[in-house]
């Protein structure tokens, strides 16, 4: 595989506080990377850095050969980076077809007519098809997060960040999402995905690196990482002694 995304000596803070600290990190076409780390170890922030809502105060972002360190986050999501956030905030007097519409035409850049074939199918691929004319307000968390990627993959982009998309879901629910991140990686889409519902992001994953403090603790085969003592110690609170 060759390499997607390179994160080298990425660094940001805010005031004497520092986030991100001359962090390295890279990701292979078609791999499918996962982030953990304890709340405030600075995991959303990097996602920021990469799509470009933050600025870095130093270091460099390498996507697919180009350098997207000083440019802006619209020109980042036309060249390949789609995110989804946290917290889903769709357009809610919208209806679900439509803010997939916006995806397609503010994120990626297409004419609006361009892109109904590929906002229906993306509607069949998160399970949101018989949703499509509902307005966005009403659908439910599960729904709600489903639209998140759903509205990111209507950009069309090569990489898409997943930040703690399981969060406040049932186990069926999980599940669920979980073939549905499966199937987006069959169509060739690599995915960095930050989680904290760890059994989910193993089911997908094929390495995990591990945040503390704005710096990379380790990086690597997602079993062998997540049970190392250090690991261990810092992400779970099991002392090393």
């Amino acid at each position: 595989m060759s390499n997607l995304l390179s994160l080298k000596n990425l660094s940001k803070s805010f005031g004497s506080l520092q986030v991100i600290d001359s962090f390295n990190m890279h990701l292979d076409d078609g791999e499918a990377l996962g982030i953990i780390g304890p709340n405030g170890a600075g995991k959303s922030t990097l996602f920021s850095l990469i799509t470009g809502s933050l600025n870095s105060d130093a270091g460099s972002i390498i996507f697919n050969g180009k350098n997207l360190t000083k440019t802006a986050a619209h020109v980042r999501c036309r060249e390949g980076i789609g995110r989804s956030y946290q917290i889903p905030h769709p357009f809610g007097g919208m209806t679900v077809f439509e803010n997939l519409l916006v995806g397609a035409a503010f994120g990626g850049g297409e004419k609006e007519i361009d892109s109904y074939q590929n906002c229906i199918q993306l509607l069949k691929l998160t399970g949101l098809i018989n949703k499509a004319n509902t307005l966005a307000g009403s659908l439910t968390l599960l729904e709600r997060k489903r639209l998140e990627m759903a509205r990111a993959l209507a950009t069309k982009p090569k990489v898409l960040l997943l930040d703690e998309i399981a969060g406040g879901l049932t186990e069926y629910e999980v599940k669920a999402l979980i073939e549905t991140i499966n199937q987006i990686r069959t169509k060739g889409t690599s995915i960095i995905w930050i989680e904290h519902i760890v059994h989910a992001l193993m089911s997908v994953i094929d390495r995990l690196v591990v945040i503390n403090f704005g710096q990379k603790l380790d990086d690597g085969d997602p079993e062998k990482v997540f049970n190392s003592p250090e690991v261990q110690e810092v992400y779970m609170g099991i002392s090393l002694e």
